[in-house]
């Protein structure tokens, strides 16, 4: 089997495996065999049990107004919240995430995941914080020693390490220009 071949099957395989967790799923962007993530708190990084490929994607939003599953508070709005047990992470609220970040862990069976909104969707949709005042703080996303770190809608930060530092580089630069252009429909 070629080098080429055996690419389009591992792409293929993945699309297909986060297709189960995202039904979204349109593209995949890019792919890199090996990540960990760490997440920021009480002034130092601390290691979550996530280790696995990772994978970034476009998802088909279609419907700029499309709501998700109803939720019971804000904090469910932003990031994936449990649903039954033993079942996926479920994004929630108003679909303005245009593509998405998945960890598919090999530790055990919780994937990690981030939506990913681009900042003009943010600015187009005035999005609020809880108190209906201030306007969410966009997505930002730089690298530093051998994290790619990411602040979520949240104000949560995770620092993503990648074995090798082109794909570490490459995965910043593509979170990057997600967040920096225009939503797009597809990449050729």
């Amino acid at each position: 089997m070629s080098t080429e071949t055996l690419e389009i099957y591992r792409k293929a395989l993945n699309f297909n495996v986060i297709a189960r967790y995202d039904p979204k799923i349109k593209q995949l962007l890019f792919h890199t065999p090996h990540a960990t993530v760490y997440k920021w708190g009480d002034d130092n990084w601390n290691k979550l049990e996530y280790q696995g490929v990772l994978a970034i994607y476009l998802r088909d939003v279609g419907d700029k107004e499309a709501i998700l599953p109803e939720v019971s508070s804000y904090d469910d709005t932003i990031t994936g919240q449990q649903s039954e047990a033993n079942t996926p992470h479920v994004l929630t609220g108003h679909d303005i995430y245009n593509y998405g970040l998945i960890i598919m862990n090999r530790i055990n069976p919780d994937n990690f995941s981030l939506a990913i909104a681009p900042n003009s969707v943010l600015n187009k949709r005035k999005l609020f914080a809880p108190n209906r005042e201030e306007e969410l703080e966009p997505m930002k996303v730089e690298v530093r020693d051998d994290l790619v770190m990411i602040k979520t809608l949240k104000k949560e930060v995770y620092g993503i390490w990648v074995h090798t530092p082109e794909d570490r580089q490459n995965i910043y630069e593509l979170i990057k220009y997600l967040l920096e252009n225009e939503p797009t429909d597809s990449f050729t």
